[in-house]
């Protein structure tokens, strides 16, 4: 009832950058999602502590999210992150600001080979952005409303997912599941007075 496991603890974060890294500017149109308990038995939660959720777009971009939090292991030497690949090679990068690329078939290291590849959180300017809207009222911010939705949303369509039928389509136009009335009923709560969101 009032959380949604690790896919939207730290999970967010990653998928954030995902959508980010991906260009995408819609929500996905079909997302498959499984996963189990292996560790958190008779704990009160109801979430899987380990998912695959595979999301589609419109265009055919995929994005692919795992999480695994109780191995010992991170994949790739991180404990989070992104794997981007493309047609002449990948690049890997965690969320703590570290990146490596690899070219070709050979995965030979990208063309700062022997360099220790760092980039920054960007914390720092997100909250310093985030507080100049707040005193000059501004609504136009590096990360606005609707980027924040398009993330978040992924979060709860790859929840549903789950909880539901573990494959559903979804049309992001109208921001439904198709024929899937158990997913739909999922997308609102009931409210009750006096705390209600009023009729747009």
């Amino acid at each position: 009832d009032y959380a949604n496991g690790e896919i939207g603890d730290d999970g967010i974060h990653d998928i954030d950058m995902a959508c980010w890294g991906l260009g995408v500017e819609t929500l996905p149109s079909q997302i498959t999602a499984r996963g189990s308990r292996m560790m958190l038995h008779g704990h009160a939660s109801d979430y899987p502590d380990n998912m695959h959720v595979t999301y589609e777009y419109p265009d055919g971009r995929l994005l692919v999210y795992e999480n695994y939090p109780f191995t010992s292991y991170g994949l790739y030497g991180f404990d989070n992150g992104n794997v981007f690949y493309g047609t002449e090679g990948y690049m890997i990068f965690s969320r703590r600001g570290a990146f490596s690329v690899f070219v070709g078939p050979k995965n030979k290291k990208g063309p700062t080979e022997g360099k220790e590849l760092r980039g920054q959180t960007g914390y720092p300017e997100h909250m310093a952005d985030f507080l100049d809207a707040v005193r000059s009222r501004r609504l136009e911010t590096n990360a606005n409303a609707e980027k924040a939705h398009l993330s978040c949303a992924v979060v709860h369509l790859g929840e549903i997912a789950f909880r539901t039928a573990g494959r559903v389509d979804f049309d992001p136009n109208t921001q439904k599941f198709v024929g899937c009335d158990e997913a739909n009923a999922l997308l609102d709560k009931e409210y009750r007075e006096p705390f209600v969101l009023p009729a747009v």
